[in-house]
């Protein structure tokens, strides 16, 4: 369980009484009976602390080592790196040092040519650092006990306890447990794996909980090196992948794809002497020369025992050593990590259950996520599955430390809020209305807000041309302005510039003759740029996102051809309030009888999100902030930056800089100061919250100073969570949609919050497939003290505002459009590469040195919603 120590986090003020009550069972199990021993906790250091897990692993359960720990052998944990746990002493004492020999009895076999086989001796110290009665946890999970250390000990040795057994025969990865049953072949040599996942919680109600979830990740397929590689790299067979390696000369995309199988590991079957059980494992560092053309100087024992050499091909080794003549020498050989030794491809076999830890292509994820949707019930009935195989009654390890767990599910009380009433513009049928299941229809509905009249216009064909001739680009500019109008859009010229890209030359080249012709036509600096791209595709779409919005500063707007070409009126409709967002409208506004700040001082919602690259991807992580503009909370402006690497909390430079642009935008806007700041704060672990609260908000704070010395508004801040396991499953069947789901506005404080702080979760959102997934808000500071009703209506209600859609989100707006802004600043990164300015700020953990920033907004859209 992760956790946080505390310090002055607020309290749960009250329950929220607001909606009508609905019975929620939930994906987790009471802890009905308590372990109430003392442990023991050791630290571990073998070898030089940095060993690779599978080698801790070995030496851990050698007999020697094992044999130390006497009667107490039988109740030891280990977390398999560098804690062990206890309920007995061990018959050592406070220490022990000793040295493990792998080889002893191993009957390991002297090297060919006499030499010595390499030391296998390894040092081993485990040191006893502190005692914890588990009492201290009982006692603060029901609010008599503050957290300290020995609550936080508790609470990860009952994390560890939970996994002991399921680690001893299942594929773990932390929390996660893994079989390879029901596994599903994927594109590019990887496969879709179901598992297990279980965590402890310290919930309200004082109690402790285990919540049992469905868990999926990739893992590389098993197969050969060679066969995964074809699979990768999408070449059809071992004989096109050789070619296509010689023809780009080891420095082509074959060479980019293979990179990626780095620190993968491999077993080989070709020596004869290796049995299953004593097989050898290597790791792959990279790819070396062919097998032809690798060399290499041999040594033997001559009949007069003398030692003589040879210089051999790796080619003619395998075959003069082992018989085996290779099929395919001209692939690149495999290099090992620890002693460079080459192997060839077709040789390798894939070791089982490796986690790939790259992001997924476009296919790949459309795979998944159909691997990972489950329906309600069926999502239920696997978690109970996953119970069953936990068999908690039975586990060994649970029933010598003293805990018992109820295998029902819990069922909490929950509440539907109410869905708040929206407005749409004068004119609208049922201009003010109450949707029901958290979506509506567009039709006969105009904008709350009418961007400006939209005069300096054109469109830009990247598609081809035989797909999308210039009548059926006309004839879907024709319905896009018939449907814009009929929302209220206002298009004072029916006759855009339309021109064809020239593959000839650059994209932005193109954009700027378009750029010039859509102003020359109105005399004027054209308001938005709209481009008909060929397929749903990264480039051009980065390049002219980043060209429009930091060269020429106009909004733009992309659609693909195919659209293009059905010019369906609700296709156009969902364009439409984009264009509208763009141009300075808004699709709807909350009526005044239900938004929480009608009325009231002005305030200003904040949302901020902290994104990292890829695993494996050596990038700049980015921090983006969006804060509104208006009254009503609807129109935001967004301002992004690079925020050193993997660096969680947003640094001090970008904090105040985007804190002060912020709340100059919303002055400008409104002529007024912001007297509250309701701060919702996205990517952060429990772990951070403190972090947040010492860095964050102490940065915003200061950027308040920076705006006006006498400023000190008051300051709300809220983390956002979609990463965690919880979910929900509707009893009764009146508090479900259609497909089981639970009804957007089902709030849950109770059984699975936080056992004293101020947190909630909330499924704003109507599914449209699997199970929705609640999201996690925990008040981690709180100066604005709003009723705990209100506050639950604002971040409710506020659901119903995202400018793009005509439905209700699973995610308070603010926070969205930072996810938004931040993947499109991304854009911004690609096109400035190697053109930024090198900054360098300090701060212990906040160092962000040697990271570019990314080149500012153009000054013209800096207020836009260029990010929509």
């Amino acid at each position: 369980m992760a956790t946080h120590m505390e310090g002055d986090l607020p309290k749960r003020p009250a329950f929220g009484t607001k909606g009508k009550q609905a019975t929620i069972a939930l994906n987790s199990y009471a802890v009905s009976k308590f372990p109430t021993l003392a442990i023991n906790q050791y630290d571990v250091t073998i070898g030089s602390g940095s060993e690779k897990r599978a080698l801790i692993k070995k030496i851990w359960f050698s007999d020697k080592l094992q044999s130390q720990f006497g009667a107490a052998k039988n109740t030891v944990l280990f977390d398999g790196n560098k804690l062990a746990w206890s309920i007995t002493l061990f018959p050592f004492g406070d220490r022990l040092v000793t040295t493990i020999d792998l080889d002893e009895g191993d009957g390991r076999e002297a090297r060919q040519g006499g030499r010595p086989a390499r030391d296998n001796k390894h040092r081993v110290v485990i040191q006893k650092s502190v005692r914890v009665p588990l009492q201290v946890v009982e006692a603060y999970v029901k609010g008599k006990y503050r957290m300290d250390n020995d609550v936080l000990v508790g609470i990860n040795f009952l994390d560890h306890l939970m996994r002991e057994t399921p680690s001893k025969h299942f594929i773990t990865i932390r929390r996660s447990f893994f079989q390879s049953a029901g596994r599903v072949p994927m594109e590019r040599g990887v496969e879709a794996w179901k598992g297990i996942f279980q965590s402890v919680r310290a919930t309200e109600g004082g109690r402790l909980t285990i919540n049992v979830d469905v868990a999926t990740t990739v893992f590389w397929s098993q197969g050969t090196v060679l066969d995964i590689a074809c699979r990768m790299t999408m070449t059809g067979s071992p004989e096109d992948l050789q070619t296509r390696f010689i023809k780009e000369h080891g420095k082509g995309p074959i060479s980019r794809d293979l990179r990626r199988l780095k620190r993968v590991s491999f077993f080989c079957t070709h020596r004869k002497h290796d049995s299953e059980v004593r097989r050898k494992t290597y790791t792959i560092e990279g790819f070396d020369q062919n097998a032809v053309e690798y060399k290499f100087e041999m040594k033997r024992h001559n009949a007069d025992g003398g030692m003589t050499s040879e210089t051999l091909t790796a080619y003619d080794y395998f075959l003069r050593q082992y018989n085996l003549r290779l099929k395919y020498p001209q692939l690149p050989l495999v290099k090992t990590r620890k002693k460079g030794e080459v192997f060839p491809m077709e040789l390798c076999h894939i070791q089982e259950g490796q986690r790939y830890p790259f992001k997924l292509d476009e296919r790949q994820t459309a795979e998944m996520i159909k691997f990972t949707v489950q329906r309600p019930t069926i999502r239920m009935e696997q978690i109970k599955s996953n119970v069953a195989q936990l068999d908690w009654r039975k586990d060994p390890i649970l029933s010598q430390y003293g805990m018992e767990i109820d295998t029902n599910m819990i069922k909490s009380k929950g509440r539907i809020l109410p869905a708040p009433k929206i407005c749409y513009g004068d004119g609208s049928t049922d201009r003010v209305f109450t949707p029901r299941d958290g979506k509506w229809d567009l039709r006969g509905k105009k904008f709350a807000k009418i961007g400006a009249p939209l005069r300096g216009w054109g469109f830009m064909i990247f598609a081809p041309q035989r797909n999308c001739d210039e009548n059926t680009v006309m004839n879907f500019i024709r319905t896009l302005i018939s449907v814009y109008i009929g929302h209220g859009g206002q298009v004072q010229n029916k006759d855009p510039i339309i021109m064809y890209a020239d593959q000839k030359k650059s994209v932005g080249t193109n954009i700027f003759e378009l750029y010039k012709k859509a102003g020359n036509q109105v005399q004027a600096k054209p308001q938005m740029l709209f481009f008909i791209l060929g397929a749903k595709s990264v480039q051009p779409y980065n390049d002219i996102k980043a060209f429009c919005e930091l060269n020429v500063g106009v909004v733009s707007q992309c659609v693909q051809s195919r659209h293009v070409a059905q010019a369906k009126p609700q296709y156009c409709s969902n364009v439409c309030m984009k264009i509208n967002a763009k141009l300075g409208g808004a699709t709807c506004f909350l009526d005044k009888s239900d938004h929480p700040l009608y009325g009231k001082e002005a305030s200003i919602i904040v949302g901020a999100d902290v994104s990292h690259a890829a695993p494996g991807m050596n990038k700049a992580s980015f921090a983006s902030m969006v804060g509104s503009t208006d009254m009503q909370g609807s129109r935001f402006a967004a301002i992004c930056n690079t925020n050193g690497l993997r660096v969680e909390c947003i640094t001090t430079p970008n904090m105040i800089k985007f804190m002060t642009t912020l709340l100059r935008a919303f002055r400008q806007e409104t002529t007024k100061i912001p007297m509250r700041i309701f701060y919702f704060r996205d990517g952060v672990s429990e772990g951070q919250y403190q972090q947040i609260i010492n860095d964050e908000l102490r940065d915003m704070r200061e950027a308040c100073k920076i705006l006006q010395p006498d400023y000190h508004p008051k300051i709300t801040v809220t983390i956002c969570s979609k990463r965690h396991h919880t979910r929900f499953f509707p009893v009764d069947r009146n508090a479900q949609d259609r497909n089981g789901n639970c009804l957007p506005g089902t709030i849950i404080e109770r059984d699975v919050t936080h056992p004293t702080e101020y947190d909630f979760y909330l499924a704003a959102h109507n599914a449209i497939q699997g199970t929705a997934r609640p999201v996690h808000y925990h008040v981690i500071h709180d100066e604005n003290k709003m009723p705990v009703d209100l506050f639950q209506a604002l971040v409710y209600n506020s659901c119903y505002t995202y400018i793009r859609a005509s439905n209700s989100v699973s995610l308070i707006p603010a926070v969205y459009y930072a996810h938004l802004a931040s993947s499109r600043a991304r854009a911004h990164e690609v096109a400035d590469e190697g053109n930024t300015i090198v900054t360098t700020t300090s701060g212990g953990e906040r160092e962000t040195a040697g990271v570019a920033e990314i080149r500012p907004l153009h000054d013209t859209i800096k207020h836009a919603m260029w990010y929509v």
